[in-house]
C-alpha cells in the first residue's frame, strides 16, 4: 500500500478534514494484505494481553496529542509497515487492557473518539481489565464534553450495529458493579452526572456490589447540587418505596451524621422517611444503631405528626428502633425515645420473641441502659417482671448470658420478683447454678452471689441436672499436675538452697569463738529472723503442695479435685512469701545503703500487696460465694460486656426439646 497516498492536507478546514479522515479510515478498512499476520482475537474482559496486542507507542502518542489528521496518518503507516488490516490495529490494547477508544476518552481527544466510534462502534462497549467501558473512563476523566460525545455516538450507532442493540451503555458495570453514574458521583463532577442522567435517569437507582445506588452515594459528595439533582429522579414504578434497598440518601446522611443533609433531604422528599434497606431498617433504625441522637431527634421534629408510623415499625428481625438502641447500649437514643409522646406505654413494644426493651438491654449486658430504664417512670413493675415467649424475665436473660452487673441492678429493684420461673420451671438462680455445675468461673460465682443476696431460691428441674463433667482424657489432668509439681519442686529447691547459703555467709570452722563456728554471720539481726521465717513458710508450703499433687494422681475424682485445689492454695502461699524472702536477703547485704534499701522496700511492698490480692481473690473463688464489700467491689471492677461463647443452659434446653 502506498503510504504517501494516505497523507491528508493539514490546510483543509475542520469539516473537510473530518470528511477526509473518515474517507481514509474507510479506505484503510477495505485494504487487503496478502501476507497479513494472524489476526488478534477481540480482547475480552480480563483476557491476558499478548505481545502482538500491545498498542504501538507512536499510535498511543498520537491519540494523546488529539490531532486526528496525525492519528489517521499513523494508522496508515502502521497498516503499511506491518501489513495488517485496520481491524487488527484496533484490537491492540494497552497493558491495562484499554482500547484506543479508552485512551481517547481518557485524554479527551474528541475528534479521535468520534472517528473511532463511527468506524468501530463495538469498541463503545469494550471493557478493559477493570471492566471499564470507554464511558467509565471518560467519566473518571471529568470531561463532560467527551462523555456527551460518547453517549451521542452510542445513540446513533445503536440502531445501525447489531452488537449494540441488546445493551445500554449507561447501565454497563465494571468489576465493582459500578455504572458510569456511580463513577460520576464518586468523581464529584456535576456536569458529567447531568449528562448521564439526560441519557438515562433510571440508572440513578441501580445498585453496585456494595448494594449502594448513585442516589445513596451522592450524600458523600462534596457537591450538594449532585444530591439535589438525583433527588428529583422518581423511584421505579415497579419498586415500592418501602423496598428500595440501598437507595435511600436519608440512610446515608444518618450514617454520615450530617444534620444539614438530613434536613435538606426531608425538605425535598418527605416520603424518604418510609424507605427501608435490605434488612428492613428504616431511618429510625439507622439512627438507633449508630447512636446518632441528634439525627433521631431531627427525624422526630421534622415529621412529628407522621413519624410514629416509622418509629413503630419492625425490621426483618422483628426489632423496633428502640430495641436496636437498647441492644447497642445507646442510652441517649433510648432517653429521646422515651421522652417522645406515644399513645401507649413503650414497654409493650415486643419483638418476635415477646421481649420488651428491658429484656433486650439485660440480655446484651447494657448496664447503663438497664439503670436508665429502671429509673424511668414509664417502666413499671409489669415491665420488669414481664415474661417473654420462653417465660424468661429480664433477670432470667441476664442470668443466661451471665452479666453480673446487670443482675446486680435489676435484683436491687424492689419491684422485681426474683423467684419467677420460666417455661422450664427454672428461676434465674437455677440457671446460674446449672452453669456452675459444669464449670466454675468468677463470672458465674458473681452472678450466683448477686442472686443469693437478692433472695432468689432454687427450684432446679431434675431433667436439666447434669453431672460434673470430667475430662475423658486423664492425660490432660496429668499434664496439669506435672506443671504444678515442677513449679513446687523448684520453690523447694530454691528455699532449701537459701538455708545453705544464707545472706552474709557462715562463720568458718576455725573461728576463734567455738560458739560461732558454722553459725550465720548476720544471725543476730532482726531482719535475719524475718528472712528465716518466711523462707521456711515458702519451703514447707511448696513441699506440702508437692505432696498434695502426688495425692491428686489418685483415680478418685473427688479426692483429686480437692487435693488439687489445696495444692494450688499452698502454692499461692509459697509464692506470697518469696518476695519477703528476697527483700530481707537484699536488706541484709545492703545494710549501709539506705536509699537503695528504701527503693527495694517499696518495690517489694507493691508485689507483696499484689500477691495478697491474688490470694484473696483465690480464697473468694474457692468459697463459692462472695458477699458484702467483696461483692460490691468485684461487681464494680469486673464489667463483662460480651456474652459467653457457649451457653450450656441454652444447649441443654435445645437438647431437651429434641426429645419432647
Amino acid at each position: 500500500m502506498d503510504y504517501d497516498h494516505l497523507q491528508i492536507s493539514i490546510h483543509s478546514d475542520d469539516a473537510s478534514r473530518k470528511q477526509r479522515c473518515s474517507e481514509k479510515m474507510e479506505e484503510l478498512k477495505n485494504t487487503q494484505f496478502s501476507s497479513a499476520e494472524d489476526a488478534a482475537s477481540p480482547l475480552l474482559h480480563k483476557e491476558l494481553v499478548s505481545e502482538k496486542s500491545i498498542v504501538n507507542f507512536e499510535l498511543y502518542d498520537a491519540v494523546e496529542k488529539g490531532n486526528v489528521v496525525n492519528f489517521v496518518d499513523v494508522l496508515g503507516k502502521e497498516c503499511a509497515e506491518r501489513k495488517v488490516p485496520l481491524s487488527d490495529i484496533f484490537d491492540q490494547v494497552t497493558g491495562a487492557g484499554d482500547s484506543l477508544l479508552h485512551v481517547a476518552a481518557d485524554f479527551g481527544s474528541e475528534q479521535i473518539a468520534e472517528l473511532i466510534s463511527c468506524h468501530f462502534p463495538e469498541l463503545l462497549t469494550r471493557r478493559n481489565v477493570r471492566g471499564d467501558t470507554p464511558l467509565h473512563v471518560a467519566v473518571r476523566s471529568k470531561n463532560s464534553s467527551i462523555v456527551k460525545l460518547i453517549l451521542s455516538q452510542y445513540a446513533i450507532m445503536k440502531s445501525k450495529h447489531d452488537g449494540l442493540k441488546d445493551k445500554e451503555i449507561t447501565r454497563e458495570t465494571n468489576e465493582y458493579g459500578n455504572t458510569p453514574l456511580h463513577e460520576a458521583v464518586y468523581s464529584d463532577h456535576f456536569g458529567v452526572v447531568e449528562e448521564i442522567l439526560h441519557a438515562d435517569e433510571s440508572v440513578a437507582h441501580y445498585l453496585n456490589k456494595s448494594m449502594s445506588s448513585p442516589l445513596f452515594l451522592s450524600v458523600m459528595s462534596s457537591d450538594v447540587k449532585i444530591l439535589n439533582l438525583l433527588l428529583q429522579i422518581p423511584f421505579p414504578a415497579d419498586q415500592p418505596l418501602p423496598q428500595c434497598s440501598g437507595n435511600s440518601p436519608l440512610h446515608a446522611a444518618i450514617r454520615e451524621k450530617n444534620p444539614g443533609l438530613i434536613r435538606e433531604i426531608l425538605g425535598k422528599r418527605e416520603e424518604l422517611i418510609y424507605l427501608r434497606d435490605e434488612e428492613g431498617d428504616n431511618p429510625f433504625h439507622y439512627a438507633a444503631y449508630t447512636g446518632y441522637v441528634e439525627g433521631f431527634r431531627i427525624l422526630l421534629q421534622i415529621l412529628s405528626e407522621k413519624s410514629n408510623q416509622s418509629l413503630l415499625e419492625r425490621n426483618k428481625k422483628g426489632n423496633f428502633p428502640i430495641h436496636v438502641a437498647c441492644k447497642r447500649g445507646h442510652v441517649e437514643v433510648v432517653e429521646e425515645f422515651l421522652r417522645h409522646e406515644l399513645p401507649f406505654n413503650p414497654y409493650v413494644l415486643l419483638n418476635q420473641k415477646g421481649q420488651n426493651i428491658l429484656h433486650i438491654a439485660a440480655k446484651n449486658g447494657r448496664t447503663k441502659v438497664v439503670q436508665h430504664l429502671l429509673l424511668n417512670q414509664k417502666i413499671d413493675q409489669c415491665a420488669i417482671n414481664h415474661r417473654d415467649n420462653d417465660g424468661n424475665t429480664p433477670l432470667h436473660l441476664a442470668s443466661i448470658n451471665l452479666f453480673p452487673k446487670v443482675l446486680y441492678f435489676i435484683a436491687q429493684d424492689k419491684r422485681i420478683n426474683v423467684n419467677i420461673t420460666n417455661n422450664h420451671h427454672l428461676t434465674a438462680r437455677d440457671i446460674v447454678e446449672f452453669e456452675l455445675n459444669t464449670q466454675k468461673t468468677v463470672r458465674k460465682l458473681l452472678a450466683k452471689s448477686v442472686l443469693i443476696k437478692a433472695g432468689a431460691s432454687l427450684k432446679l428441674n431434675g431433667m436439666l441436672r447434669i453431672q460434673r463433667q470430667q475430662s475423658p482424657q486423664r492425660d490432660l489432668h496429668l499434664k496439669k499436675h506435672k506443671t504444678l509439681l515442677v513449679v513446687a519442686t523448684l520453690i523447694v529447691t530454691l528455699t532449701f538452697t537459701a538455708f545453705l547459703a544464707v545472706p552474709g555467709g557462715l562463720y568458718s570452722s576455725d573461728d576463734p569463738n567455738p560458739k560461732n563456728r558454722g553459725m550465720a554471720v548476720l544471725g543476730h539481726k532482726p531482719v535475719f529472723w524475718v528472712f528465716t521465717i518466711y523462707n521456711k513458710i515458702a519451703m514447707f508450703s511448696s513441699a506440702t503442695s508437692s505432696a498434695l499433687i502426688f495425692l491428686a494422681q489418685t483415680y478418685d475424682s473427688e479426692m483429686a479435685h480437692k487435693a488439687t485445689s489445696w495444692a494450688i492454695m499452698f502454692l499461692f502461699l509459697s509464692f506470697s512469701a518469696l518476695p519477703t524472702v528476697f527483700w530481707t536477703a537484699i536488706n541484709l547485704v545492703l545494710d549501709t545503703n539506705f536509699p537503695l534499701q528504701s527503693i527495694l522496700f517499696y518495690i517489694g511492698l507493691i508485689y507483696s500487696v499484689s500477691w495478697g490480692l491474688l490470694f484473696w481473690g483465690y480464697t473468694l473463688y474457692q468459697s463459692h460465694r462472695i458477699q458484702g464489700f467483696d461483692l460490691r467491689f468485684l461487681i464494680g471492677l469486673l464489667d463483662y460486656v460480651n456474652k459467653p461463647e457457649v451457653s450450656l443452659y441454652q444447649n441443654a434446653i435445645k437438647d431437651k426439646e429434641k426429645f419432647v
